[in-house]
């Protein structure tokens, strides 16, 4: 692989890091990880004056959501392609799970609304999978494209 192709790849496994960590601070302020934060959220709560969710502010939100979270899972799994093939072995299946996650987290939001509160549980339980699998992830592929580096320039 050409050496501009690595420093790209390492700047991008940067910038993701950022991304996922910006998101669940975010996240963690907004909906909280409790299932009464994140019910209440959805659902509305007299107590604090806040409003349910609607379909529409959700779908305002979801929307571009689903686009730029299923462009950043696809980019960094064929980034994936530049790892040793045993690595990239290890790396299908969690791929998978962070698109799967990925859904879930925007879509469990949806249910809540409906009424299935069992979703709730799934959004937290999404958000956390997406959160680590993502990382490792990205760690994997920051770790073998500066070990290529290191070879380069040795």
């Amino acid at each position: 692989m050409h050496q501009s192709y690595r420093f790209a790849i390492v700047y991008f496994s940067l910038f993701g890091t950022l991304l996922l960590f910006s998101g669940a601070a975010l996240f963690v302020n907004k909906l909280g990880l409790s299932y009464e934060s994140v019910s209440s959220f959805y659902l509305g709560n007299a107590e604090q004056f806040s409003q349910p969710k609607s379909i529409y502010g959700l779908l305002e939100t979801a929307l571009p959501h689903l686009g730029a979270m299923g462009l950043f899972i696809f980019v960094t799994a064929h980034f994936m392609l530049f790892t040793p093939k045993k690595q990239r072995q290890k790396t299908i299946a969690p791929a998978i799970i962070l698109f799967i996650a990925a859904l879930l987290d925007i879509g469990s939001g949806f249910l809540i609304v409906q009424g299935w509160t069992f979703f709730v549980g799934v959004k937290i339980i999404a958000f956390l999978t997406l959160q680590i699998i993502g990382l490792y992830l990205l760690y994997t592929l920051f770790k073998y494209t500066l070990q290529g580096i290191a070879k380069y320039q040795n």
